[in-house]
């Protein structure tokens, strides 16, 4: 039976050659590990490791030098399908490395809600910075460095900055104080 390598979603590709007259050597390559799934279903809290592509690849484990991503879900996830898509994955990874980049500050958590489609944030001074992850995470950053003249994000004790709205006449910015 014919099988494609798109069924085996831990493996990012496959060499097979012929050894002759009657050996087959076949290698093959897995996707890295990517972050660890913090998954609250029902105040029922599960760890994963996914991969690159957001397929769980351990369960019940973590790896504290990967990123966290805390996903809150009414049913359990389903571990055969990918718990994030590729592109969403990057785009959560991509935005916490630009966020530390440009701002030298650490991310503690990040908080990913599929369904609204915004991705949290959670620095090192303990607030959060919401995403629109329909929108670049780098314009949505520069907004923050905008501000970061008036609002002092270094010392200032806040709840959240907003990021996600988009005005006709500018971007706007909400945030709270603690």
């Amino acid at each position: 039976q014919q099988q494609s390598i798109e069924n085996f979603p831990k493996i990012a590709e496959i060499k097979i050659e012929k050894d002759y007259p009657d050996k087959l050597i076949i290698n093959f390559k897995e996707f890295e590990s990517a972050a660890n799934i913090i998954n609250v279903t029902n105040n029922i809290k599960k760890s994963y490791i996914i991969n690159e592509i957001g397929f769980v690849i351990r369960e019940d484990f973590e790896n504290p030098a990967l990123p966290y991503i805390k996903i809150e879900t009414d049913e359990p996830i389903n571990l055969n399908d990918s718990i994030i898509n590729k592109s969403n994955l990057s785009y959560i990874l991509e935005s916490k490395a630009s966020f530390e980049e440009k701002f030298d500050m650490n991310i503690a958590e990040i908080v990913y809600k599929p369904v609204p489609r915004e991705v949290h944030l959670l620095t090192e001074k303990d607030f959060y910075i919401w995403l629109d992850i329909q929108r670049p995470y780098e314009d949505q950053l520069k907004k923050l460095k905008k501000i970061v003249v008036k609002l002092d994000i270094y010392n200032e004790a806040l709840e959240y900055i907003d990021l996600r709205i988009a005005g006709n006449n500018g971007d706007k910015i909400i945030y709270k104080r603690k």
